[in-house]
């Protein structure tokens, strides 16, 4: 299947936002999401590693991308929509729910996700990802990162 640039940004915006904050919809992504075109969209000075600012940015247009109402908060009727929107397919029994995705990240155990709690899921993962701890994504510190979270869930 083909897909622009644009379709490949906003895949890898999901994987690097909230995917990597709290495992959403790592379960329904291909498993070339992180690959070169991703990985380069994402990397925006072309300096072939991902800094924290880079992958912030790639978290908050994910939270812009699911919040559809605009109030700051994601709910789980807001995440499922996202979900079949960037996948192309609703959830399935065998996926985690939407609240159980939130719940990783929701500090306040509103049920919600609210854009501090999306920043501080997402610079948690950055951080695990890191794993030689230069405080930069390499691509394979990126895919490895995401290949683990396919495994299991990352808290």
């Amino acid at each position: 299947m083909n897909f622009s640039i644009g379709h490949h940004l906003c895949r890898l915006t999901i994987v690097c936002g909230l995917t990597l904050a709290s495992g959403v919809f790592a379960e329904s992504l291909p498993k070339d999401y992180a690959g070169d075109a991703h990985f380069k969209a994402m990397d925006t000075n072309g300096d072939g590693t991902l800094s924290p600012d880079e992958h912030a940015v790639g978290a908050k247009k994910m939270f812009g991308t699911m919040d559809a109402n605009k109030d700051g908060t994601v709910t789980p009727e807001e995440m499922d929509a996202a979900h079949e929107k960037m996948a192309g397919k609703k959830t399935t029994k065998a996926d985690r729910s939407s609240a159980e995705k939130i719940k990783v990240v929701d500090s306040n155990g509103d049920g919600m996700l609210s854009a501090d709690e999306h920043v501080a899921g997402a610079k948690k993962m950055f951080d695990k990802m890191d794993t030689d701890k230069d405080g930069f994504l390499s691509k394979d510190e990126l895919e490895a990162g995401h290949a683990k979270m396919l495994k299991k869930n990352i808290e």
